[in-house]
């Protein structure tokens, strides 16, 4: 699972001055033709036309002023927004969740435009081979614009580098092969750290965005000696102080992280009876994500770490944990020094519920009974086909 988090860009301007050139043609979207033979020719077609429009973008926007901190769309909370990534399924929530995260993503109007008919217009969930195919390789491409459009707000010097650290290893031939590249010397309107520009651009959007930032996070971005939720009592407070002592650390310092699925649920309950429910997410790290095959080859165990957040932040629970609000700093601990299955069976033995457990049903009900407390908008049933028995 990768984290990406990005802000929106203001370019219906450029949008248009580009419609009424060349760009137009060269906007269009595969998916319709869906003759399997087909699938090669018109990956390339669309591809080569796709660069084509990149390559009229970047010379458009190298004749803008540098990109400020005005360029970027504060319009409502839908301008920051986080994806998290698992194997087979997606969420997208409000606000910055997480820790900054490897890469992050600007999206101007095309851009956005083009994702929304390519992935729920168009998309045809019972569509064939070669439409899931052609979706799935032009998205790729949506992505890496998304991530170049990014770097136009970075320090030029460093960009290369940047793209260089998303494409490790068998991404720099997919660079080669299907990207174009990237503008390196228009400047940025915006001053940032040289020594770490992308962490740093973060942390001052998050500070700029105030109330446009739905999801304050001091779980994962603790900056100081209180790590939890101001508007909490005592009993939660200390809860999430704890809890964030497992966010933010790379697998190969927090061994337990290689046990654990990809969405667990923490079902946190106090001694009064009141409860929370928080997500512990897997971020799984990798060299690049430019092919749709070969993951394992891609593969940084050692770099995954765990994001925790308040809420059912995933539609697929893989595994759901009771805690006791007094006995989150010893479950903490338990995973601190869990190094092996052994360890970890205990920890499951004590605080896990799985699905042979007596009060199974109960406590996976509970969480679309919490949906339905706190975000009636969005609560739905959720799906137990991937919950795993650890």
């Amino acid at each position: 699972m990768g984290t990406v988090s990005g802000p929106r860009a203001r370019s219906l301007h450029h949008r248009c001055r580009l419609s009424g050139g060349h760009a137009m043609p060269l906007l269009a979207m595969p998916g319709q033709n869906d003759d399997v033979g087909s699938v090669l020719g018109l990956w390339l077609s669309y591809r080569d036309r796709r660069n084509q429009y990149e390559d009229l973008r970047r010379d458009s926007y190298a004749k803008m002023p540098a990109p400020g901190w005005s360029t970027l769309w504060t319009g409502n909370d839908n301008a920051l927004l986080t994806v998290f990534r698992h194997f087979d399924s997606a969420s997208v929530n409000k606000g910055l969740i997480g820790d900054v995260p490897h890469s992050m993503w600007l999206f101007d109007f095309p851009l956005l435009e083009r994702t929304y008919y390519q992935l729920a217009v168009n998309f045809d969930v019972y569509g064939n081979v070669s439409h899931q195919a052609q979706t799935r390789l032009y998205f790729d491409l949506i992505r890496n614009g998304a991530e170049i459009n990014f770097l136009r707000l970075m320090p030029a010097d460093q960009r290369d580098g940047m793209l260089g650290d998303l494409y490790q290893d068998g991404g720099k031939f997919k660079m080669w092969l299907d990207y174009q590249s990237i503008d390196d010397d228009t400047p940025t309107g915006i001053k940032l750290d040289a020594k770490a520009p992308q962490r740093d651009f973060a942390f001052k959007l998050i500070e700029r965005a105030g109330s446009l930032n739905a999801a304050p996070d001091p779980i994962n971005r603790c900056a100081g000696a209180y790590c939890s939720r101001a508007s909490l009592d005592s009993t939660f407070a200390l809860a999430e102080q704890a809890l964030s002592r497992l966010t933010s650390r790379p697998a190969a310092g927090l061994k337990v992280i290689d046990q654990l699925p990809e969405a667990s649920m923490l079902r946190i309950q106090g001694s009064d009876g009141k409860r929370m429910m928080y997500s512990m997410l897997r971020n799984r790290a990798h060299s690049n994500v430019a092919f749709l095959l070969g993951e394992s080859y891609r593969y940084i165990p050692g770099l995954d770490t765990l994001t925790i957040y308040p809420g059912v932040l995933s539609s697929y629970p893989n595994f759901i944990f009771n805690i006791p609000a007094a006995q989150v700093p010893a479950f903490v601990d338990a995973m601190q020094r869990s190094k092996d299955q052994a360890s970890f069976e205990q920890i499951v033995q004590r605080w896990g519920i799985r699905r042979t457990h007596p009060l199974f049903w109960t406590y996976f009900h509970d969480l679309n009974r919490y949906l339905q407390e706190t975000e009636p908008r969005e609560a739905a049933v959720l799906d137990m086909n991937r919950y795993e028995n650890l």
